[in-house]
C-alpha cells in the first residue's frame, strides 16, 4: 500500500489534527505596523533561531579598543584577554573582535549582520538601585540554565512554560493546514517550536529516517499491511488512539517530507571542515536547515521557523582553548550558511538569530567565566540591515550602574528583541503583544534592523 492508496482508504481516518531604557527615543515598532490582514501570507519567510547551548560568552567578543577601556578590559579578563595582536577591526568604532571572529566580520562588514547588545530576560525596565531595594525586580532562577532556557525559548517570566514564541507565532498567522507543520527543530523537541496545539516537527539533519519494512522501496506488503491494521484498531482509550494516529502521522510524514526533499539542491557552497561532535552536528543541521527552506513552497510552507542548536558553550574551564574553537566553528557555517541561501536564491526571504542561555560574566573563574545575565545576540541575513550594533556595550568595570555584583544587568529585554522579529515575520501589531504580552513593560522600540 503506497502513500497515495493509502490516504484514499479509510486507514486515513484514524489522523487526527495537530493542532528599553536607552533607546526610548526611537521609533515605535508596533506603532508602525498596519492593521492585520485577514488573509493568510502569500509570501514566504523563515526564521532560523540558532540555540548556543550553555550559556555564550558573546561579552568576550565585542573589545573595547580604546587604550583606557582595553586596560579596564585586560584587569578583568585578566588571562582569559585577548591580546592586542591577535584582535582583529570588524566595522565598529572603538570596538575589535578576536581573530577566530573573522567570519562574524565578513558578515558584519558585508552588511549581512548586526549586533543586539546587552539583552536578557527581564519583568520590565530595571536598574541596580531597584534590584537593591528589594523590589522583586529580577527574573526568578537567574543563573539557572534550564529556567533561562525557558524564558528566552518562551519570551515570558514562567520558567515552566509549555508554549514557545516561535511555534505561538505560526498560530496566530492563519496559515493554511499542512501535513508537515512548519514549526520545525533539527535538534530534537523544543520548546521554541512548541505549543500545546503543536508539538514540534522534528527531522533528523542527517537525512529523513522512516521504517524501512513499512515504507520504502524495501517495504514488504505484508508487514505494511499488518502495520495499517495494528493502528485502524478500534481502541476505547483515548491514549492508545492518539498514539495510534502519531504512528500512521509520523510515518506519512516522513515519507511525504523524503519525497519533497529530494527535488532540492545539493549545496554548491563548500562548508568548512569541521573537528568534534558539536561543530559537526551543527553544520549537518544548517544544510538541513537550507533544504527545508528552499522546499518551502513545495510544502506550502509560507512561514517556517527553524531551530538550529549548537553544544559546548557552558565554559567554566578552559574557555581560551575551547571558546576560540566554538565561535570560529559557528561563524564559518553560518557565513557558508549565508553564502547557501544565497545560492539557492532564498536568502531574501530568510532571518537566521542567536539565543542562548544566558551572557557570561566578564570577571573569570581560574580559566573560564561563569553564568551571567545580559550579552550580545546576532540577527544575520540579507533583508537585515546588517553592520550595526543596537544599543550599548556595557563597560569591563564591576563597579557601574549597568553591573550589579559581576552580572550584567540587561538594557533590552526578551520580549524587545524578538518582537522586532516578529515585525519582519509578518504578525501585526495585536499579534505582537499577543505572543509577548510582558512587551506592553517596556518602550516599544524599532531597532531599524530592518527595511
Amino acid at each position: 500500500m503506497d502513500r497515495r492508496t493509502f490516504l484514499k482508504s479509510g486507514f486515513a481516518s484514524v489522523g487526527v489534527s495537530s493542532s528599553n531604557l536607552f533607546l526610548g527615543s526611537g521609533l515605535g515598532l508596533l506603532s508602525n505596523l498596519v492593521a492585520a490582514s485577514s488573509a493568510a501570507p502569500t509570501d514566504y519567510k523563515t526564521l532560523v533561531m540558532v540555540f548556543l547551548h550553555g550559556g555564550m560568552d558573546s561579552l568576550g567578543l565585542i573589545i573595547p579598543a580604546t587604550s583606557a577601556s582595553y586596560e579596564r578590559y585586560t584587569n578583568i579578563r585578566q588571562n582569559l584577554a585577548i591580546e592586542q595582536e591577535a584582535l582583529i577591526d570588524f566595522g565598529l568604532p572603538d570596538f575589535a573582535a578576536p581573530a577566530f571572529c573573522q567570519s562574524m566580520a565578513n558578515l558584519f562588514q558585508g552588511e549581512k549582520l548586526s549586533w543586539v547588545s546587552n539583552v536578557g530576560p527581564l519583568r520590565q525596565p530595571t536598574s541596580k538601585s531597584m534590584i537593591e531595594q528589594n523590589q522583586n525586580a529580577m527574573p526568578i532562577f537567574i543563573g539557572s540554565h534550564n529556567s533561562q532556557v525557558n524564558l528566552w525559548q518562551s519570551a515570558g517570566m514562567d520558567p515552566n512554560a509549555r508554549e514557545g514564541w516561535g511555534a505561538r507565532m505560526l498560530e496566530l498567522m492563519q496559515l493554511q493546514s499542512t501535513a508537515i507543520t512548519p514549526n520545525i527543530s533539527l535538534d530534537n523537541s523544543q520548546l521554541f517550536t512548541t505549543t500545546l496545539n503543536m508539538p514540534t516537527f522534528t527531522v533528523d539533519p542527517r537525512g529523513v529516517q522512516n521504517i524501512p519494512r513499512i515504507y520504502d522501496e524495501n517495504s514488504v506488503p505484508a508487514q505494511q499491511a499488518l502495520f495499517y491494521n495494528l493502528q485502524n484498531q478500534q481502541r476505547a482509550n483515548l491514549m492508545g488512539s492518539e498514539l495510534a494516529a502519531r504512528h500512521v502521522r509520523t510515518l506519512e510524514n516522513s515519507a511525504e517530507l523524503a519525497e519533497v526533499l529530494t527535488t532540492t539542491n545539493e549545496t554548491q557552497v563548500n562548508y568548512p571542515a569541521t573537528a568534534g561532535h558539536s561543530a559537526t552536528n551543527f553544520q549537518q543541521q544548517l544544510k538541513m536547515a537550507a533544504r527545508l527552506i528552499e522546499a518551502a513552497p513545495r510544502l506550502n510552507q509560507n512561514r517556517q521557523v527553524i531551530m538550529v542548536q549548537m553544544h559546548g558553550y557552558d565554559t567554566h574551564d578552559n574557555q581560551d582553548r575551547d571558546l576560540p574553537n566554538l565561535v570560529s566553528a559557528l561563524f564559518e557555517n553560518l557565513e557558508a550558511f549565508q553564502n547557501d541561501l544565497e545560492a539557492r536564491a532564498v536568502d531574501e526571504r530568510v532571518v537566521t538569530f542567536s539565543q542562548s542561555d544566558f551572557g557570561r560574566t566578564p570577571t573569570i573563574n581560574a580559566n573560564g567565566t561563569d553564568h551571567g545575565w545580559g550579552g550580545h545576540y546576532f540577527v544575520m541575513g540579507s533583508p537585515v540591515n546588517g553592520g550595526q550594533l543596537i544599543g550599548e556595550v556595557p563597560a569591563f568595570d564591576v563597579e557601574t550602574d549597568k553591573m550589579l555584583y559581576n552580572l550584567s544587568i540587561p538594557d533590552i529585554s526578551v520580549e524587545q528583541y524578538a518582537s522586532n522579529l516578529a515585525k519582519w515575520f509578518g504578525l501585526s501589531g495585536q499579534e505582537i503583544l499577543d505572543v509577548f504580552p510582558g512587551l506592553a513593560n517596556f518602550d516599544d522600540v524599532d531597532f531599524g534592523l530592518f527595511g
